[in-house]
């Protein structure tokens, strides 16, 4: 399998997950070794949506020019610059990790933007196999990321230094398996521009769009709120955080083959996400009243399954939505939607102190609750006027 050009385009992925993902379970460290806030921490790990955005709408449209291979080849050298950046946080300096992280999330972006398209172009067949061979690479390297982290961090000396060595080493490794695969020529097209056009039909905005965000605001969620609140209920912080972030993330995965099976052509795989939330949601209500690290658990079942069925069934119908000479460029403006999300923790550390966590988190339940309306009339319009034009 490792000879498959798709497979290492795959693993490519994999590594920018896994590099992106393995900060999650070191936030409590940072929080002891460097005596940084919850807003600092949080802020970290959100940060890095601030190069990730960027990278994505310009890496987008530009694989659609230049070919898939050419934005992704800058993306595994970038990770690898990033993850020495963040080795170099071992100073305490929130400066420099800082911009560890932004480069990581600029990183991240040209992968998102380029090898989502690059790996659907390897894998004949389908749509939905090229959604979910490249959402399932992603999430595996999410969920892998804070779980092998979460342990050297909690178990082996500087906690702050090791997780970002294995990273280091894995990107030597992976990245002269991608460096040469071959990259389907772009046909050139006179139309073609930096925003599709297909980001202002009606399908787009309503099927996609509207929910979007709430792709990784359920799994940081579950991974960066609700830990926060019953990590000093544990004796292993670390660790804990980094199986809660596993959790979340592998549970994404594993559901993102059945995912695309869900609903029906008037109840869409989108619903049966945002109705995971609602209920993730809810039991995070129960975590925020008792404290318990238990209920944790089967808040981060729930709420990764909302992430792994909203984020390969969004990646489908984007898939479905655009023409080849836009796929990369819509591909961009979905992915960078749903980094929206990460902010979801740095706001609860905002607003749970002064209205209540349990508060926010009904709110966030209702307003699942209501992001099913514009997906369904999408669908209903869908299902009697056929699949849109792109």
């Amino acid at each position: 399998m490792l000879k498959a050009d798709w497979f290492r385009v795959a693993l490519g992925m994999f590594s920018i997950g896994f590099g992106a993902n393995l900060f999650a379970p070191l936030l409590p460290s940072y929080r002891v070794i460097d005596d940084l806030s919850q807003s600092q921490v949080t802020w970290l790990l959100g940060v890095y949506v601030l190069g990730l955005v960027p990278a994505l709408i310009i890496g987008g449209p530009l694989s659609d020019v230049r070919g898939r291979r050419a934005i992704v080849r800058p993306s595994l050298v970038t990770i690898f610059i990033g993850s020495i950046v963040l080795a170099a946080g071992m100073t305490g300096s929130f400066l420099i990790l800082s911009v560890g992280r932004f480069i990581v999330g600029v990183a991240v972006g040209l992968m998102m933007a380029a090898g989502a398209a690059w790996l659907k172009e390897l894998s004949p067949g389908s749509d939905s196999q090229g959604a979910r061979r490249a959402t399932a690479a992603l999430s595996a390297g999410f969920g892998s990321g804070p779980l092998i982290s979460g342990a050297i961090a909690q178990w082996f000396p500087h906690p702050d230094l090791f997780p970002y060595i294995v990273h280091i080493g894995l990107m030597m490794v992976v990245i002269p398996l991608v460096w040469n695969l071959p990259s389907p020529e772009i046909q050139a097209s006179p139309s073609r521009t930096y925003f599709p056009r297909t980001a202002l039909s009606p399908r787009f905005l309503l099927a996609v769009a509207a929910w979007a965000p709430w792709v990784f605001g359920t799994a940081t969620t579950s991974f960066a709120a609700l830990t926060s609140l019953v990590v000093g209920e544990v004796s292993i912080p670390v660790a804990y955080t980094g199986l809660i972030a596993s959790i979340t993330m592998l549970t994404g995965a594993l559901i993102q083959p059945l995912a695309t099976r869900f609903g029906t052509d008037l109840i869409p795989p989108a619903v049966i996400g945002l109705l995971f939330t609602a209920a993730g949601m809810a039991l995070g209500v129960i975590v925020t009243i008792t404290l318990n690290p238990l209920w944790v658990i089967p808040a981060a079942f729930m709420l990764g399954a909302a992430y792994g069925t909203m984020m390969v069934s969004g990646l489908r119908e984007v898939q479905m939505i655009a023409p080849r000479s836009e796929l990369g460029a819509l591909t961009a403006i979905y992915y960078a939607l749903t980094y929206v999300g990460f902010f979801a923790p740095f706001v609860l550390s905002f607003l749970g102190p002064r209205f209540g966590y349990t508060q926010c988190l009904i709110a966030g339940i209702f307003v699942a609750l209501l992001s099913i309306v514009p997906v369904a009339r999408a669908a209903v319009t869908a299902a009697k006027g056929g699949r849109a034009e792109a």
